[in-house]
């Protein structure tokens, strides 16, 4: 999380399997492998900034870390963009990500992109303290 608020790819990298499969939104195809995921990283970057990637809480269960949190970054056009988010990170042997799986609602996120206000019941959501 701190890597990539400072879009520090390598760092977002460094425990990655090389054959990562990285759904970035559940519901679009993923991303397959380290080096795939760098690239994506690469566009990504540049579309959010004043990032505050914020964990309200997680939980553990065997090899995998599921995290609830919100999005948050400033767009290109200068729009705040908010969304709750549910996040699943499986782990090998080695402590290696090999599977991440992120839950967001990309109708949520187009809301903050176009510069509209969320709803108070999504506002409730992202208001949340940190964990």
């Amino acid at each position: 999380m701190g890597a990539w608020s400072r879009h520090d790819i390598e760092g977002v990298l460094a425990p990655m399997a090389d054959d990562v499969a990285w759904h970035y939104h559940v519901g679009s195809k993923p991303v397959h492998g380290r080096e795939a995921m760098g690239r994506f990283l690469e566009r990504l970057a540049s579309h959010q900034q004043q990032l505050d990637w914020k964990m309200v809480q997680a939980a553990e269960n065997d090899n995998s870390v599921l995290i609830e949190g919100t999005d948050d970054y400033v767009n290109p056009q200068g729009h705040h963009v908010q969304a709750p988010y549910m996040g699943v990170f499986e782990f090998d042997a080695e402590d290696r990500i090999v599977a991440w799986r992120d839950y967001v609602d990309m109708a949520t996120m187009q809301i903050g992109e176009r510069g509209d206000p969320l709803p108070d019941f999504l506002q409730e959501l992202v208001d949340r303290p940190p964990a």
